[in-house]
């Protein structure tokens, strides 16, 4: 009996770390899932086994944001995942890709849109963004490839257009270092044409995929 007890006492202990660690993230006090966690393990004397994976951390922050910012949450994700559907148009030659929070609905304050451009030529892309005269900062951004491997640097443009923040990362159209895995579930991440996010605008639904149902 009271293994059972210890059981339920773990995963209330794990949800409340996850809510913790997601109202971290929505506050902009942490920067993510990792460090969210961490110092929600910290605030809360939590034990090694009580951290949350980072698909319950996932859940956690959908809630969170629904319950507690409402409909200054769907006004945010109608401005982003707008203006995702415009850059992708205007990324179109590199076959722009949405991919991350702006497409599953968890986007907070700060979240940039994450856009993965292909080609095999980085210099390509830094042209294109000289010859529209759209100012950037060029950065590397960390992505894993296999499980249990490190992660690889990746070229990343940098840039605001109408106050809103974009990553530019670039991936090769095969190969190795074409599609990383996600940081959420260790698969193939999930990167979405404009069609697929223009139905989604149209839906007016707040959370993609599984995330839909806390919608």
């Amino acid at each position: 009996m009271s293994s059972v007890r210890d059981h339920r006492h773990d995963g209330r202990r794990r949800h409340e770390v996850a809510a913790a660690a997601a109202r971290l993230l929505a506050e902009g006090i942490a920067e993510d899932f990792a460090q969210a966690s961490d110092r929600a393990v910290r605030e809360l004397g939590a034990g090694r086994g009580d951290r949350p994976d980072a698909r319950e951390l996932r859940f956690a922050l959908a809630e969170h944001l629904a319950l507690f910012e409402g409909e200054r949450h769907r006004e945010r994700m109608t401005v982003l995942r707008t203006a995702a559907a415009r850059a992708m148009r205007t990324f179109a030659p590199f076959e722009a890709r949405l991919v991350g929070a702006v497409w599953y609905g968890t986007a907070c304050a700060d979240t940039p849109v994450t856009l993965h451009l292909f080609s095999d030529e980085t210099e390509a892309v830094n042209r294109y963004l000289i010859e529209r005269r759209i100012h950037f900062d060029f950065s590397e951004r960390p992505y894993r490839f296999q499980r249990g491997a490190r992660p690889v640097p990746m070229p990343a443009f940098l840039t605001e257009q109408a106050g809103l923040e974009f990553e530019l990362c670039v991936f090769p159209h095969g190969g190795a270092y074409h599609r990383p895995l996600s940081a959420i579930d260790s698969r193939p991440v999930k990167r979405v044409d404009e069609a697929a996010l223009t139905t989604l605008i149209d839906s007016g639904a707040l959370f993609a995929d599984e995330l839909a149902a806390i919608g």
